[in-house]
């Protein structure tokens, strides 16, 4: 035999159903905020800045690499490191006192100051085909 709940007591099982959805979404909101605020996977530091904590041991191809950056430990990363950033968007830390890393280094350096000059002489032609008169 079925027993009819009365508009009373249907009212409060539904209040409770929603408190309990309520209290899911609470406490699922709650573990996502401490998940994004936790999240350490090769780095630490602020979620900002990713540090390096250990460095590649394989040397990288100097055609798959677009640039890098410099980590000093004198700022907020415990160890000094070049990070290479490869073609593919991909980072590679790598320890500034290994011989392919120097050479890497090296060569960038050599593309700069090629680049720099080039970008100077386009300069010093220009100015010769257009001077600039004084008044």
């Amino acid at each position: 035999m079925e027993q009819l709940l009365t508009f009373d007591q249907t009212y409060h099982v539904r209040l409770a159903i929603m408190s309990l959805k309520g209290l899911v979404t609470v406490v699922f909101v709650g573990c996502w905020f401490l998940c994004m605020f936790c999240l350490t996977t090769d780095a630490y530091g602020p979620l900002t800045h990713a540090c390096c904590v250990k460095y590649t041991r394989t040397p990288l191809d100097f055609k798959l690499i677009k640039g890098f950056a410099e980590q000093s430990s004198r700022e907020v990363c415990r160890i000094d490191a070049i990070i290479f950033l490869t073609k593919r968007n991909k980072k590679v830390c790598a320890s500034a006192q290994d011989e392919w890393v120097k050479n890497i280094l090296a060569r960038f350096s050599s593309k700069m100051k090629k680049m720099s000059q080039h970008t100077a002489n386009q300069v010093n032609q220009n100015e010769d085909r257009n001077p600039t008169t004084s008044a």
